[in-house]
């Protein structure tokens, strides 16, 4: 599935930090990204407007409108804007909008990261999941009892070269993959399961640093 890039001004990342923001608006006068081009489970990765990459999110529930009227704008504004947080100057500008797209944002967490994209006016991208530099890999009954790890999703060229692990505690472990295949040769994960207490579908996630190299955490399945 694909991945997203979407640019926001600063203190609107912030109250999607704080939790105070949970949806997501986009209202344009012409059908453009991500009316129509986002669905639910897909990623997205929050970037400040002539800034870094701050926050990522998951997005849940998708709300999408065409041939939109100013009444019709006043309605979604009344529905929605408790949870979109725009003030009177973004109603105001966006009272000739033809499209409206309203996407819940689920499992945000601040991440200093996000992949590449083409240098644009666009205030949002729709990219191909292999340039994501974040990898959730969900854990299986046989590699936790078994202590090992798989990374399905890495490239040919990364499975043949050395690949370098920055763990939670400050480790820092030089493996490969076995053969150039998905299994990473490291056998040491047994005790970092067991200190987080993963369960098959918890998920390993690796952050891209550089080629080859990667910074590694545990998460635990959300309620």
């Amino acid at each position: 599935m694909p991945i997203h890039v979407a640019i926001l001004k600063r203190p609107y990342i912030r109250l999607i930090l704080e939790g105070r923001k949970t949806v997501e608006s986009r209202l344009t006068r012409t059908a453009q990204p991500p009316y129509r081009a986002i669905e639910s489970e897909e990623r997205i990765f929050i970037k400040a407007s002539s800034g870094p990459f701050m926050a990522t999110a998951v997005a849940g529930k998708i709300e999408q409108h065409e041939g939109l009227e100013p009444s019709e704008i006043l309605r979604l504004r009344l529905r929605h804007n408790r949870a979109v947080c725009g003030d009177n100057s973004y109603w105001e500008l966006k009272q000739s909008s033809r499209f409206a797209v309203f996407i819940d944002l689920t499992q945000v967490e601040p991440l200093g990261v996000g992949p590449a994209y083409p240098k644009s006016m666009r205030a949002w991208h729709v990219l191909d999941e292999s340039l994501s530099p974040l990898l959730d890999i969900p854990l299986t009954d046989g590699a936790i009892r078994n202590r090992y790890l798989a990374m399905p999703r890495a490239s040919e060229r990364t499975r043949k070269g050395p690949v370098t692990l920055l763990l939670p505690d400050g480790r820092e472990i030089a493996t490969g993959f076995a053969d150039g295949k998905a299994m990473l040769r490291w056998r040491g994960w047994g005790p970092y399961y067991q200190k987080y207490q993963m369960t098959p579908g918890d998920a390993v996630r690796f952050v891209a640093l550089g080629p080859g190299r990667y910074r590694v955490s545990f998460h635990k399945l959300r309620d």
